[in-house]
């Protein structure tokens, strides 16, 4: 009996060590799979003394464009190697790549965080594993840690709303569309509270309509189109993505409500530009995401050398008017 007890240990502890080397060999596996797939621009990745790993939805939204090009530009010096993982609609599978990072054991992580986001555990775990976290995102959760990267979305809510009034005055009637990245309450979100706040120091003036835009890439043209049906007041839009801009764009051309819809859009690319210089689009609130980006390789890297812990950052922004014009 006792032999046939011994037997069974020893067969279960090859097992338990079989598992333990073969999950070893899993995460070393894992992080040179990161390590091979790297960004990677006039520097080797195997030359770079840290990996990063970036977790942002998988939109072609200017803003992540942005940061994407700002974090890319500023690996070199921070002496990193990154790799991207892009996600859609569904927040689980922002979570799975959360959960590989950790178990690849890279030295960053840098993810987009909505404002209504519980972070606080995030930072807990990823402290415990020795993986610098830096959230970035729009605004700062409530629970966000001191390394938050955000563009203040609050002041570019305030500012749509308070060139809308200046336009319309009281005779305002908005609709609101906020990007399909964002969770929760619609009537929540920092951008919409800071339009509202405008709008209601403007006598008269309302909110007729507030939408948050379905995933995809016509979903500003969607969103816009069954605002503009459902409420036929609506006589200003107010977009905060750019991809979201240039779809109510595209509908208030379709439907001849040019000079008759006025739209204040968020960020600039080429498209929104040319939208603004014919005067579809009467201004835009440019955020530099690219900066962020910037910033939050530069918070890692303060953080991975053990410098002061960096306090939150909120970037301003400015407004992108057609040519000629006061800004």
């Amino acid at each position: 009996m006792n032999k046939l007890v011994w037997t069974l240990a020893a067969v279960f502890g090859l097992t338990f060590l079989g598992a333990t080397l073969l999950n070893a060999d899993l995460i070393g596996k894992s992080r040179r799979a990161l390590s091979s797939s790297v960004l990677r621009d006039k520097w080797p990745a195997d030359s770079a003394r840290y990996q990063v790993v970036v977790i942002v939805p998988g939109t072609d939204d200017s803003f992540f464009q942005g940061l994407l090009q700002g974090i890319s530009e500023g690996a070199p010096k921070a002496d990193a190697a990154v790799q991207v993982f892009r996600y859609d609609a569904d927040p689980a599978q922002a979570e799975a790549y959360f959960e590989i990072a950790l178990r690849a054991k890279v030295d960053g992580l840098i993810m987009f965080t909505p404002h209504n986001d519980r972070v606080r555990g995030r930072a807990e775990l990823t402290a415990r594993n020795g993986v610098v976290f830096i959230p970035v995102g729009t605004d700062a959760p409530p629970d966000s840690p001191p390394a938050f990267i955000g563009s203040g979305s609050l002041r570019q809510g305030q500012e749509g709303g308070k060139r809308i009034c200046a336009t319309l005055g009281g005779a305002a009637r908005i609709g609101v569309i906020l990007p399909a990245t964002g969770t929760g309450d619609e009537r929540d979100e920092p951008v919409f509270s800071g339009l509202a706040a405008a709008v209601r120091a403007c006598p008269g003036a309302a909110i007729l309509a507030v939408r948050r835009a379905r995933p995809g890439v016509l979903s500003g043209e969607e969103t816009a189109s069954d605002m503009l049906r459902a409420f036929p007041a609506i006589n200003a839009l107010f977009c905060s993505s750019s991809q979201d801009t240039v779809g109510a764009a595209q509908v208030v051309v379709d439907s001849n409500k040019v000079g008759r819809v006025l739209i204040i859009g968020s960020d600039e690319t080429p498209e929104i530009r040319r939208y603004i210089d014919k005067g579809v689009i009467a201004a835009s609130i440019v955020r530099d995401s690219r900066w962020m980006g910037q910033e939050a390789m530069r918070a890692f890297t303060r953080l991975k050398d053990r410098r002061t812990d960096p306090r939150p950052v909120q970037d301003g922004f400015f407004i992108s008017t057609p040519r000629g014009s006061a800004p």
